[in-house]
């Protein structure tokens, strides 16, 4: 009977190194793609449930879809998640004009701190240990060492 599955160890699958997702740019798509996400992360042993990872993601796919290619669902959002070691990089693109990062207004203005938006960047820097725009603005990569 040794061609019966219940006869043969489990052998666990390898895991990937470096996965792609292009989505269009629309929110609910969005969505699920941070619940994928998140799921890996765990399963990975990157992130815990409730992780401020998914706040960063979060803001990242989100500023890439509504700033960087206005919600146009003919546009897309490439993410590229790699592994390494215990750490993760997240490597989101948008297909938009990009924008200056010095430009920005301080969030911590007082000017600004009534506002409802424009503390995604900020947060992005203060959850991630790495974060690096490339000179166009329409690519954010974002790296975080394990939680666990």
């Amino acid at each position: 009977m040794g061609g019966h599955s219940a006869d043969r160890t489990a052998t666990p699958a390898p895991q990937l190194d470096r996965l792609e997702f292009v989505i269009p740019s629309v929110i609910p798509r969005m969505h699920e793609l941070l619940h994928e996400l998140m799921s890996l992360l765990e399963a990975r042993g990157i992130a815990e449930p409730n992780s401020n990872i998914i706040l960063a993601l979060d803001e990242a796919i989100a500023n890439a879809i509504k700033h960087g290619n206005h919600e146009d669902p003919t546009k897309q959002v490439h993410v590229v998640v790699e592994f390494a070691n215990d750490e993760v990089t997240f490597t989101i693109t948008d297909e938009g004009d990009g924008f200056d990062l010095n430009a920005l207004p301080d969030p911590t203005d007082p000017s600004c701190l009534m506002r409802t938006c424009g503390r995604g960047v900020m947060l992005i820097y203060h959850i991630m240990d790495e974060v690096e725009y490339n000179a166009r603005g329409n690519q954010v990569r974002m790296k975080k060492k394990a939680e666990r």
